[in-house]
């Protein structure tokens, strides 16, 4: 899914007034550190340039790797084992960590598709990819906006 959306479950989810923007960030978190990593190992040489994504994601490319490491459980489980032992508090923040990788599972194929045990394993679904069909869209933000109605008027 796009990462705005990813940043709204998050924020969905965790409703607790002092985590919300954590949760935000915490759920589009994958795709920005994906996006950061792009931005340094390539901003300079494209600085002028649109970005060639047909570049980007060549299978085997280090780009790749980078996008399929943050979309895998295996960093976050530790990141959230590493939140529940010094801040208890926050480790409900990771959750909407674990809802982005679940919801990119179903919505992405081919290259994009998400390695949910990567680096250890390959193993991925091939979902559907959001971008190709707009009903994706339609019916993930149809439901942000339904739950997020439904929560504010209990």
């Amino acid at each position: 899914m796009d990462v705005v959306s990813h940043a709204v479950w998050g924020a969905t989810i965790i409703r607790k007034s002092t985590h919300v923007w954590w949760a935000a960030f915490f759920g589009a978190l994958p795709d920005l550190l994906t996006g950061a990593y792009g931005l340094v190992r390539y901003g300079s040489k494209y600085s002028v340039e649109l970005i060639e994504f047909s570049e980007l994601h060549k299978p085997g490319g280090l780009y790749l790797k980078v996008y399929y490491f943050f979309h895998s459980f295996l960093p976050i489980s530790i990141v959230a084992g590493i939140i529940a032992i010094f801040a208890p508090n926050y480790t409900i923040v990771t959750l909407p960590y674990y809802l982005h990788i679940i919801m990119d599972i179903f919505t992405h194929r081919g290259v994009w598709a998400t390695r949910i045990f990567y680096p250890i394993s390959n193993f991925h679904f091939q979902g559907h990819n959001w971008w190709k069909n707009k009903w994706i869209s339609i019916v993930n933000w149809g439901a942000i906006v339904a739950i997020n109605l439904i929560i504010f008027i209990l």
